[in-house]
């Protein structure tokens, strides 16, 4: 019988360590995982790479970028240059796939003409992880899965997806989930922001802007490194969780700030009407996790924080 879009977003999770009272104390965590491969290591996957090399794990990178194979050796990262377009296309693929734990983190390019397409990588990607010893599939997300007027975006809301994209979205989460050959997590991310990506420069400048009312769902990239770590140390598996910052300042108030704190033109918004926007909660992975986020407030720039 085949699923509504709803449904698709809301799969039945796989019994999950969660569930388990004595799962989250400090007696209970284990690190099980010794080899980690990270599939796309630029602006997030090469700093978690590190992070887990620091970490005392086996850290395999694949990139797409001869320019970034030096970098990745450099930092004791075995790396591999592999593509999806959407089949596999590299040298040692099943290499790279030997491992325990695969953390996806392909990007949802937004020119993509088709989103189907980037199914089709993901599914290309499934098909290497069931011919390989992979056991734990980690899945970077993002929140555009929900649709822009869902005024309370947490895990157990239901809900249409309101475009392509994000119906794509909802597709790979379910296939990932509900896939019987190894355990999976995905992460909704929110918007990233961190070194090489300052807020302040997003909107700066630009004028005649929609949607100044509208509250940011951000996340800084050393928390997206943060939880993927403690996903992996607990082995919490069969879940969905949302990954923003706690305080969610309007477009209009947080862009307007950081790009005079640069130095830079301020962004013009438009002014509109009031209306319902999307605020994603992340109540849900700070209890699983007992996550306090190091950049809770995209607001506040790191001079600006105590100590």
């Amino acid at each position: 019988m085949r699923q509504s879009p709803a449904s698709l977003l809301t799969p039945p999770l796989k019994q999950s360590p969660l569930n388990n009272p004595k799962f989250l104390s400090p007696e209970e965590i284990h690190m099980p995982a010794r080899v980690i491969s990270i599939l796309g290591c630029g602006w997030l996957g090469f700093p978690l790479a590190k992070h887990l090399v620091d970490r005392q794990y086996i850290v395999q990178g694949a990139t797409t970028s001869v320019a970034k194979i030096p970098p990745l050796e450099n930092a004791r990262v075995k790396s591999f240059l592999i593509k999806f377009a959407p089949q596999a296309r590299g040298k040692d693929v099943r290499s790279f796939f030997r491992a325990d734990t695969l953390f996806l983190n392909i990007p949802f390019d937004r020119h993509l003409q088709d989103p189907y397409f980037y199914k089709r990588q993901i599914e290309s990607v499934v098909e290497c992880v069931h011919d390989s010893p992979v056991k734990f599939v980690i899945f970077a997300g993002s929140t555009a899965v929900y649709p822009e007027t869902l005024a309370d975006a947490s895990e157990i809301a239901v809900f249409n997806p309101d475009n392509p994209r994000a119906r794509v979205l909802g597709e790979i989460e379910q296939l990932l989930l509900s896939d019987l050959h190894f355990k999976s997590t995905v992460i909704r991310f929110g918007g990233l922001y961190g070194p090489q990506r300052p807020i302040g420069r997003f909107m700066a400048g630009k004028k005649s802007i929609p949607g100044g009312n509208k509250p940011v769902n951000l996340i800084h990239r050393d928390d997206c490194v943060g939880i993927v770590t403690a996903i992996i140390e607990r082995d919490i598996y069969g879940e969905t969780f949302n990954a923003v910052s706690d305080a969610h300042p309007s477009r209009r108030e947080l862009y307007t700030a950081a790009a005079v704190r640069l130095g830079l033109p301020a962004p013009e918004f438009m002014e509109e009407p009031p209306r319902t926007y999307k605020v994603v909660s992340n109540q849900k992975i700070k209890k699983a996790l007992n996550y306090a986020f190091r950049h809770p407030d995209p607001a506040v720039l790191e001079e600006d924080r105590d100590g």
